[in-house]
């Protein structure tokens, strides 16, 4: 690789620091590197990247942030089928493969080509806005239908393929890819799957039954969520979440569809430890014990 492209979350990287210390190394090497600065595609996101900005050679998005930056690319990023590698500067950072301090030698690699790519399946929620007119946007990691404003509990009816589920009484409902196991619906006692894996995890949150437990199904399955109500004479309410940014309310009788997206992402893996290492890493699991 000879050609790359900075994506960097202001808030975490003061004065872009980070971003220009690597435009300066990458050019040392004799590459090429361009720097994000245009990010004012969506007022509704802080960091969302206008593709236009992307020179056409670009072989490389390197994305320098938390998993919240990470996300934001991937869905921005999505139909230009350009590989992303996340530097993590935020805290746990599941999602990208190397800390700051290998940063440098993680390009070295980039540029001999000693990497990997996995391929990521996104998920795509089909929804109607406050206007009613049809909305689609991508998720790498999780659609969420929280309780409302009045913190109630809400009913969430679950349909896959058209046939009732069941229906939730809840905090929620996590509808989860696999690279989003380990976000909201692993805090929400929903299983883990491996990243490249292809499924959807269907995750109550707190459901109001013992019997509630999470469900797997194929990445070939539609899923709708539908607001119910949990008393008949009243509406219920629900905040949609994707990827942890608030879509819009919605109401008794409204949904969402819920299916495998027809794009992927793509991620660079330069470290060489696989994603259970990282996982029981990052979780601190196995401290204390001799293996």
């Amino acid at each position: 690789m000879k050609h790359f492209f900075v994506i960097t979350n202001g808030s975490k990287d003061k004065n872009f620091e980070s971003a220009k210390k690597i435009k300066t190394y990458i050019e040392q090497k004799g590459c090429f590197c361009s720097i994000a600065t245009d990010y004012g595609q969506d007022d509704t996101k802080e960091y969302s990247t206008d593709i236009k900005e992307i020179p056409e050679n670009t072989q490389c998005a390197i994305i320098l942030g938390g998993d919240g930056t990470m996300l934001q690319a991937a869905n921005d990023l999505a139909t230009t089928r350009l590989p992303i590698l996340g530097v993590n500067l935020g805290n746990l950072g599941f999602l990208a493969d190397i800390e700051e301090n290998h940063l440098l030698s993680a390009i070295d690699k980039l540029i001999a080509n000693q990497f990997v790519l996995e391929e990521r399946m996104l998920l795509e929620g089909s929804y109607l806005d406050e206007n009613g007119k049809e909305k689609k946007q991508l998720a790498l990691n999780d659609i969420v239908i929280n309780k409302g404003h009045y913190y109630h509990l809400v009913c969430v009816k679950v349909y896959i393929n058209g046939k009732l589920l069941d229906f939730y009484i809840a905090d929620g409902v996590v509808i989860s890819s696999p690279t989003g196991s380990t976000g909201y619906n692993l805090s929400a006692g929903g299983p883990v799957m491996l990243p490249t894996m292809e499924g959807i995890i269907i995750t109550p949150i707190c459901p109001h039954s013992l019997n509630n437990r999470s469900l797997v199904v194929s990445a070939k399955d539609e899923i709708i969520l539908e607001i119910g109500s949990v008393k008949d004479e009243k509406k219920d309410e629900g905040i949609l979440i994707i990827d942890g940014m608030v879509q819009r309310t919605m109401y008794t009788g409204e949904s969402i569809c819920i299916q495998k997206a027809k794009e992927n992402t793509r991620f660079i893996k330069v470290n060489g430890a696989n994603f259970l290492e990282i996982f029981r890493n990052k979780l601190g699991m196995g401290k204390d014990m001799k293996l």
